[in-house]
């Protein structure tokens, strides 16, 4: 086979080039810290790469959004600690408030202590988060829920939600009309049947709601029969003018005190039951309350200004107590997701890192042996290129 000078020195020159060119693909590597200076390098790496880098951001987005959703949800929860103390305190003051032994003038100081209470609260309504958006507004989040303790709701229904998950929303607020408003009940007696000119004095009355209805009614000449629709009692003989205590005679009646006055007659008939009225809010219910206090209108029969205001208070108070609870698990689901987010990130990155990543000690040791071949090329081509007839000559 013969082979041409011009050949020797092609074949000479492309080998020094190919070793010059891979020296500086490693050298590049070095540079960039990764195996892959271009797709071209490897079609397949470089699209789980792509794929991969992508799901790692996402999950980032994931983690940021859970620390978001728990700083809300933390708030509020905070927020609503806050309102419980002040609800649990009226509560308190509204039991002392009802004692018949106190005079008006101690009551209209518990009315004030109840007033500056009821703006505590409205304040907490209104809290903002870090953003300066309204906590309880729903979407409408630069809307001043409760503008005072007389105003009606202003936000809007609205619940907003954070992906924390591939498939998990969480919702980050509670509209204030959820929170702090609630379905009152007052107590309704219906005079059904009445010949005789009796009359029924409720002269006290517990915080439990007659639900449901009950009837008492008269039979001569001294027979009197409580009725819930499930338990019948009679009390014989009824003396008219006589108290009693209806949770006394059967554990499923209502704890209230009641006595029928006047002359009685036979089919004399009455209907006690809770009738719910629409919701209003708790500053409106309490500021009621507070004035009644202060006018001194808190008897049995000042209705709903009597006992009832405790079982509307504690009805707002377990609503509270409510969104404190579904607060609770949503923080839970976050911290759950976050640990499930965490793990995979640390495991996309590893995964990442063997595809992407470049093993230094590998390259270096690569890059000694390239640069030995480049120079064995070098000197090769060095001694071939003298090597003509003409030397001998």
């Amino acid at each position: 086979m013969r082979i041409s000078t011009a050949q020797i020195f092609q074949q000479g020159l492309t080998a020094m080039l190919n070793q010059q060119s891979a020296l500086a693909k490693t050298q590049q590597q070095l540079a960039t810290g990764q195996k892959l200076a271009s797709p071209s390098d490897d079609p397949v790496a470089a699209v789980q790469i792509l794929t991969f880098e992508r799901e790692f951001n996402l999950l980032g987005q994931y983690i940021g959004n859970a620390n978001v959703a728990n700083n809300k949800l933390s708030l509020e929860e905070g927020v609503l600690d806050g309102a419980t103390n002040v609800l649990q305190r009226i509560r308190e003051l509204a039991v002392q408030g009802l004692n018949a032994t106190n005079s008006q003038s101690d009551r209209s100081d518990i009315a004030q202590e109840i007033l500056v209470l009821n703006d505590e609260l409205l304040s907490l309504s209104n809290t903002k988060d870090a953003s300066g958006n309204y906590l309880f507004s729903g979407f409408s989040t630069n809307t001043k829920p409760y503008d005072s303790t007389g105003a009606a709701y202003a936000g809007d229904e609205g619940q907003r939600n954070i992906q924390v998950g591939p498939d998990v929303l969480v919702e980050t607020n509670d509209p204030g009309s959820s929170i702090f408003e609630a379905e009152h009940g007052e107590l309704v007696v219906t005079d059904n049947v009445g010949p005789s000119s009796a009359s029924l004095n409720i002269t006290s009355l517990g915080s439990n709601a007659i639900t449901p209805a009950v009837t008492v009614s008269f039979t001569a000449p001294d027979t009197l029969t409580v009725d819930d629709g499930t338990n019948n009692v009679v009390v014989s003989p009824y003396i008219a003018g006589q108290s009693i205590v209806l949770s006394d005679l059967n554990n499923n009646f209502p704890d209230i005190t009641l006595q029928l006055d006047g002359t009685l007659a036979d089919g004399d008939s009455y209907t006690l039951e809770t009738q719910t009225t629409l919701s209003k809010t708790v500053f409106s219910t309490v500021n009621e309350f507070a004035n009644a206090l202060i006018s001194n209108t808190v008897s049995s029969n000042d209705s709903p200004n009597n006992g009832e205001f405790l079982t509307n208070i504690s009805s707002v108070l377990d609503t509270v107590i409510d969104t404190k609870a579904k607060i609770g698990a949503r923080i839970n689901v976050i911290e759950q997701q976050e640990e499930i987010n965490q793990s995979l990130s640390l495991s996309v990155q590893e995964t990442l890192s063997e595809i992407r990543d470049l093993d230094y000690a590998e390259a270096i040791s690569r890059l000694t042996a390239q640069s030995t071949a480049l120079q064995a090329a070098q000197q090769t081509f060095a001694r071939v290129q003298n090597l003509t007839l003409f030397n001998f000559l």
